[in-house]
């Protein structure tokens, strides 16, 4: 299966979506998952999260948050693994981690 990336989606947001990124994020929780595959090394393609293993099916959206005062730079990625199964998983870009915003 070839996955093709839109080179439009991966533009920077407005900057009123950023901010509102950035408000969010302050009352947003996040928990740890382990990304099991990923494409070319950088979009997450399967994970695991809560016990179960969850395929990417599609991205919808990339977009990253640079470092903010103590907050790390975090690339963020809208994923849907099936139907009505919609997450936001973003990775701290200078430790490596993933997380799931629920």
């Amino acid at each position: 299966m070839i996955q093709h990336i839109d080179a439009t989606r991966l533009a920077p947001a407005a900057p009123f979506t950023q901010l509102w990124v950035w408000v969010a994020s302050l009352w947003q929780r996040a928990e740890p998952i382990d990304v099991i595959d990923q494409r070319f090394n950088f979009l997450p393609h399967c994970f695991r999260w809560r016990g179960d293993v969850r395929r990417v099916r599609a991205i919808e959206r990339v977009w990253e948050q640079p470092a903010l005062g103590v907050r790390p730079a975090r690339r963020y990625f809208e994923v849907v693994c099936g139907p009505e199964q919609r997450f936001v998983l973003f990775q701290d870009v200078h430790v490596g981690t993933w997380h799931v915003s629920v």
